[in-house]
């Protein structure tokens, strides 16, 4: 089942458990239950897993990776929302309270949103420094004037220190899309490291080629050049 699959199929689960909850004279229990909707947690989670290609994610397909985990993030902020809605319901026409432990049940969903975010910022990285689109790189601009040469291969440098750091990442041990993989806030915390270094490199590098321009078509095609850094601050 894709990750966009699961949110329908949610509400009538829930509805399940909670006739569990009312009905069994032996399950019943505050841990069992709790127990039963961490188990569901896990498995949208394992779901969802199946959906994301790390291959694909640190290969360049960046606009369909992204996609996948855009996807991904949704299904889990469904079921968050239809567990909260249950709850709300039956709190409002139940005599018997609603006691269960919603921290430790939607805990790893929320480490797995967090992780999804992060494997989409490592999309964005990849198309605004190294011109990873969805499988190929985009061409490389064309700078002009005496300098050009120059500011083409400091642009190439910047791409060759980003894939050096995207390899490191790759190679996390442990297992990206594990959440109980702490090594991996390390290892992602290094590559942000490295990321604002070339942020700064970049800065420079856009404002050397600024000192070129002398009319406003070479200032246009520049700014057209970089504007996929737009969205970064």
């Amino acid at each position: 089942m894709r990750p966009k699959d699961i949110s329908s199929k949610l509400p009538k689960l829930i509805s399940l458990i909670r006739i569990i909850w009312v009905n069994s004279p032996y399950y019943n229990t505050r841990e069992r239950l709790t127990s039963l909707f961490r188990k569901m947690s896990n498995e949208i989670i394992r779901l969802c897993c199946h959906a994301i290609s790390l291959d694909r994610i640190f290969e360049g397909y960046v606009s369909s990776s992204k996609e996948d985990l855009q996807g991904c993030i949704s299904c889990c902020h469904a079921w968050k929302d239809h567990y909260l809605r249950a709850v709300q319901i039956h709190t409002q026409f139940s005599s018997r309270g609603w006691v269960l432990d919603q921290t430790s049940i939607f805990a790893q969903v929320d480490a797995f949103v967090q992780r999804c975010k992060d494997l989409i910022e490592v999309c964005d990285c990849q198309y605004h420094f190294a011109r990873w689109e969805d499988g190929k790189q985009g061409p490389l601009p064309c700078f002009f004037g005496a300098q050009g040469p120059q500011i083409t291969r400091n642009l190439l440098e910047i791409e060759d220190i980003f894939h050096k750091n995207l390899h490191i990442l790759r190679a996390v041990r442990g297992g990206i899309l594990d959440v109980k993989n702490t090594s991996w806030h390390e290892d992602y915390n290094k590559f942000r490291t490295g990321v604002k270094d070339l942020e700064v490199m970049t800065q420079n590098l856009i404002t050397s080629a600024f000192e070129l321009v002398r009319d406003v078509e070479h200032g246009v095609l520049l700014l057209d050049t970089f504007h996929r850094l737009a969205t970064r601050e």
